[in-house]
């Protein structure tokens, strides 16, 4: 323990930041460790990456074509009785150059083409980002709603053990019967499962949280437990143009409409005639060092108009299909516009109703809090009986569970409202 300071400044100088020594992660640092470390996530974004370079590819159309040969041959002719044999040999350089001049416009809206697949790739992945985002708030969320449940449970547990034991006593004192001291300690034993039942959910959360943080599923995991605030609800007015324009899917969609408009006017290129200019130097010789001399040496420059008259129907075919794909492309940009603010009013109107929940569990906790506390007291004296305290019991321990399912709810749905805002 003495090199500790030792330990942190070298760290310090390493650059690895002290708060890997806090075992507890906050949102922020699960946001943080999944947008990092998430496979799913790092497999998305080699997609794209590969998306990106499938649309650069498209670039080099514009590029001229430059080729340049080397050759030789050696040819043996043997000899006869007559005739002494004798080698030929050949050897031959060239260097052509290519450019596409005008395409009917198919180059030039390949690389418009291009350029919106780059966004849209781009876009694809900002919508990974988002998921992930909701996938870590959804599980952090998950984790801390079992979590404080399971501390519920065992709030249950104690509370059943102190009723058994009153219970006990006034047996003792034949103030109760035989039935309330088994009553009460089947009320222990179902708390008991509770707690089993409680303990399993919260390894099974943890799991499914450490995967998405990109670690190992048995890792150790202990989350800070933020401060409940109240939640902001927006209006559907208010937000519902930022959510169009922002959404991830929706955006891809839009580009995706430009990229079929494109397609479009790239196969109704192949109505219009193509020009290409096209030079080339080439050389021969019998020796492989004269060729590349001047004097052997023939240069060929050229211009080449063509066009495609007939070729069956298939430019015909590519612009009708390239049409039906650009409507196509609207028609799921519209659909999926509707379905957008479907989404967006119904996850409004869910957190409304959960905000509502929220007050309304609130009360009927603090109301059952202190029903409870009058049950236990006049049990004591005898003014009710085990029964009723059992049901009071068991209706504070449910407005207790319902809070904090309520609350949880409303911040899983609030991060859902995030993703379909787009928010990073």
């Amino acid at each position: 323990m003495r090199h500790k300071p030792l330990q942190l400044l070298i760290l310090l100088l390493m650059g690895i930041p002290l708060n890997i020594f806090s075992q507890a992660l906050t949102l922020d640092d699960c946001i943080e460790l999944g947008l990092k470390h998430n496979q799913s996530l790092r497999i998305n974004r080699f997609e794209t990456d590969r998306s990106i370079s499938q649309a650069k590819s498209n670039i080099g159309i514009i590029l001229p074509i430059v080729n340049f040969s080397l050759s030789g041959s050696n040819t043996d002719f043997g000899g006869t009785g007559f005739t002494d044999g004798y080698t030929d040999s050949y050897y031959s350089s060239s260097l052509s150059l290519s450019q596409n001049i005008w395409d009917g416009g198919a180059w030039w809206y390949t690389l418009k083409s291009a350029r919106v697949a780059q966004n849209a790739a781009d876009i694809q992945y900002l919508s990974y980002s988002v998921s992930t985002i909701y996938q870590v708030k959804s599980a952090f969320y998950n984790y801390l709603s079992t979590q404080q449940l399971l501390d519920v449970y065992r709030e249950n547990l104690a509370t059943s053990r102190y009723q058994h034991q009153l219970t006990l006593e006034r047996f003792r004192l034949g103030a109760a019967s035989q039935n309330d001291t088994l009553r009460t300690r089947v009320n222990i034993e179902r708390s008991r499962l509770q707690i089993i039942n409680g303990e399993v959910d919260i390894q099974s959360r943890a799991r499914d949280l450490n995967i998405i943080l990109g670690r190992e599923s048995d890792s150790h995991l202990e989350l800070a437990r933020p401060l409940w605030t109240a939640v902001e609800i927006p209006g559907m007015d208010d937000i519902l143009d930022e959510v169009i324009s922002s959404n991830p899917q929706q955006r891809l969609l839009d580009q995706n409409k430009a990229i079929t408009a494109y397609n479009v006017k790239i196969a109704r290129s192949g109505y219009i005639p193509a020009l290409g200019f096209s030079t080339s130097y080439r050389n021969t010789s019998p020796k492989i060092g004269d060729v590349f001399g001047e004097t052997t040496a023939t240069v060929t420059t050229g211009l080449t108009l063509s066009w495609n008259l007939f070729n069956g129907t298939r430019t015909h075919r590519g612009v009708e299909q390239g049409k039906i794909n650009a409507k196509l492309a609207v028609e799921n940009y519209d659909l999926s516009e509707r379905k957008l603010r479907k989404n967006l009013a119904q996850i409004i109107e869910q957190m409304d109703a959960l905000q509502t929940s929220v007050e309304i569990s609130q009360l009927i906790l603090d109301a059952s809090e202190q029903d409870l506390f009058l049950a236990q007291e006049q049990y004591k004296i005898g003014s009710v009986s085990i029964l009723d305290v059992l049901r009071i019991t068991s209706s504070y321990e449910d407005a207790k569970s319902n809070l904090i399912r309520t609350q949880y709810n409303l911040k899983i749905a609030e991060a859902g409202l995030h993703q379909l805002m787009g928010k990073h």
